[in-house]
């Protein structure tokens, strides 16, 4: 009796691990994304870090283009009112301006992050692609920066990488702000799109 209940609880646990709506910051890593394949050890603590990175910015599931440049409007707002907080903050006192930095400031950048990463999991991409449309553009922005030292062959990589940079960034504010996302359920949910339907459906009726 103990026994065929602990098989029926394994197997349900094993359903509900092989579920294809996981909400788990990143089912699928960058490069999975790109290259649909790879070695299995290449992320051996994503789980973990999945986990990790979903309890401190409750990003998971999904929002459609329309909820995402509302939330990003909002975003904006509370932005400038952050400004404001942390100049008077750093008018005051150094100690004031770090606590508000803690408080205020780290919580609204986290606000951001969930807000993009769920608008990367209705297009059925990982959190991961942040790295390609925010980091890396700022990393060859300040090497081409740094590059930028006079001749022909400084202005050519200059020129290069502040390219590189701003074609990542375009790249990034059409695939985030721009594209559908997956029609009907992805490895993130189901679609957004179909949900609001169905609600408005119910509450005509």
């Amino acid at each position: 009796m103990q026994l065929g209940q602990a098989s029926r609880e394994s197997e349900a646990t094993e359903q509900s691990t092989d579920s294809p709506y996981r909400f788990a910051l990143n089912p699928r890593p960058l490069v999975r994304d790109i290259l649909h394949a790879g070695p299995a050890g290449a992320f051996a603590c994503r789980g973990i870090m999945e986990d990790l990175f979903e309890f401190l910015f409750g990003a998971s599931g999904r929002i459609s283009r329309a909820e995402y440049w509302r939330s990003l409007v909002i975003y904006c707002v509370a932005g400038l009112f952050v400004a404001v907080i942390l100049l008077t903050a750093a008018g005051l006192a150094a100690p004031f301006f770090i606590v508000m930095v803690v408080l205020v400031l780290i919580p609204w950048l986290m606000w951001g992050f969930a807000i993009h990463t769920e608008r990367l999991h209705d297009r059925d991409k990982s959190a991961w692609w942040l790295v390609m449309f925010f980091l890396l553009p700022g990393a060859l922005d300040q090497i081409a920066k740094l590059a930028w030292f006079g001749g022909a062959i400084s202005a050519a990589l200059h020129f290069v990488l502040a390219l590189a940079a701003f074609a990542l960034t375009m790249w990034g504010f059409v695939e985030i702000g721009c594209l559908r996302g997956s029609a009907g359920a992805n490895s993130y949910g189901p679609d957004p799109l179909a949900e609001e339907r169905r609600m408005r459906a119910a509450a005509r009726h």
